[in-house]
């Protein structure tokens, strides 16, 4: 393992390199081919020194080790929410500076409250057989949704390029009501849960059995992240079991944008640099001054299409997603954005330190319960889809709700125990 100091040096490197090789990327690939879309390139040598002094500034919040969850949350935030912003922000002049201040501190919030002293869980008790509760739930609902797609009679597709085809209307057969929830938890949650333990446990063949479930399920679901979850736990295994470097992260991301870079150089080919460096990237960055922009000049919507719904009146006659889309000239869109827009639209800068506060009180809350009394990397691997979520996709109810956010905290601390992690 690295030692400390020179780790640190190199994960800062390593996140510079990754700001930079985004620059590029915009500079030459996105706002080239894609400023219709908004990505216009207005270089000011002013704009564009603040914009690194912020991203390098938000260095203080990253570790350069894995011993927590929110290490991991920060170091994530960092690379998929702060470095496209700042570079939208340092590329493009005519970018407000108000919304990289929010997000700024939104995560200064959240990191004084994993870190504040005075606030701790870690006396919570752990639950008597709790972790074989946790895998009988688990396996109970997985179990149960193998059964229900086959008796809803939905259509099975293994095909990514027709994925489309067939997602609404198998939606419409097996996901209604309760079940739209419980499904949607099943193959984002308890099924990778099961994953995660069977691992843990040196249980290769149940792992290759539980792939093969979500294999299955994905032929439901016509979804193609739920493809994609039992890769990532397994990369996450793989290497965090080994190091809890987290150097590797801004590497990887290099080396996605690197090689975006290379096919548009060397083959002429747009589909890599439009997949990665734009969409996943630098659209939610865009997003998040789009959100800050309408809902500074328009009614804030105070969680009246959610938790308020009976006391407020909605103002819009559809989502916020589709009225970001509609405000985007794209009626059919729907622009979502992570927590700090979504909390924007709802409440202003109230809403912005509401959500940062529950944010980090649930990020303290994984920190304290799992602290010697679960391996991090299967910490992690239960949080990571709802913390990415989170970040760039999804508003805070919907992700506790709807991604399941709520049932992983419940399986993470009935899966605890004492016992050196057996």
């Amino acid at each position: 393992m690295l030692k400390l100091g020179k780790n640190k040096s190199v994960l800062s490197i390593s996140a510079a390199v990754f700001r930079l090789l985004l620059d590029v990327s915009y500079l030459n690939v996105i706002s080239v081919k894609y400023e219709y879309a908004g990505f216009k390139l207005n270089f000011s040598i002013d704009h564009y020194a603040l914009s690194w002094l912020f991203y390098l500034g938000c260095l203080l919040f990253v570790k350069d080790r894995l011993l927590r969850v929110s290490d991991y949350f920060f170091i994530t935030a960092l690379l998929s929410v702060i470095a496209p912003l700042t570079s939208l922000f340092g590329l493009d002049s005519t970018r407000p500076i108000f919304p990289v201040l929010v997000v700024m501190l939104s995560i200064f919030v959240i990191y004084s409250i994993t870190r504040v002293r005075l606030l701790s869980f870690t006396r919570l008790p752990v639950v008597r057989n709790g972790r074989r509760m946790a895998i009988f739930i688990s396996s109970l609902f997985v179990t149960f949704l193998f059964a229900w797609y086959y008796i809803a009679g939905v259509k099975f597709n293994l095909d990514l390029s027709k994925v489309y085809e067939f997602r609404e209307d198998n939606a419409e057969l097996s996901s209604k009501g309760l079940l739209a929830y419980t499904n949607n938890w099943t193959y984002k949650i308890f099924n990778i849960f099961l994953i995660g333990f069977a691992l843990h446990y040196k249980k290769y063949w149940l792992v290759l059995l539980l792939v093969c479930v979500q294999i299955y399920f994905f032929a439901a679901t016509a979804h193609k992240s739920v493809l994609f979850l039992p890769l990532m736990v397994l990369g996450i295994w793989f290497y965090f079991k080994k190091t809890n470097s987290l150097v590797i992260i801004p590497i990887v991301f290099s080396g996605i944008i690197l090689t975006t870079l290379a096919s548009y150089y060397l083959l002429g080919d747009i589909w890599l640099s439009s997949l990665f460096s734009r969409r996943v990237f630098f659209v939610p960055a865009h997003l998040t001054f789009v959100y800050f922009d309408f809902f500074s000049n328009n009614t804030q919507v105070f969680w009246s299409n959610s938790v308020l719904s009976r006391f407020i009146t909605y103002p819009y006659d559809t989502s916020i997603s589709h009225v970001i889309g509609h405000y985007l000239g794209k009626e059919n869109m729907a622009a979502n954005n992570g927590f700090i827009a979504s909390g924007f639209a709802h409440a202003g800068l109230f809403g912005v330190f509401l959500y940062s506060l529950i944010v980090g009180l649930i990020l303290r809350f994984i920190n304290d319960v799992t602290r010697n009394l679960m391996p991090i990397w299967l910490a992690v691997g239960l949080c990571i889809v709802p913390l990415r979520n989170l970040l760039i996709s999804s508003d805070l109810f919907t992700v506790m709700l709807t991604h399941g956010f709520i049932a992983a905290l419940i399986l993470i601390y009935l899966a605890r125990t004492n016992r050196e992690f057996i």
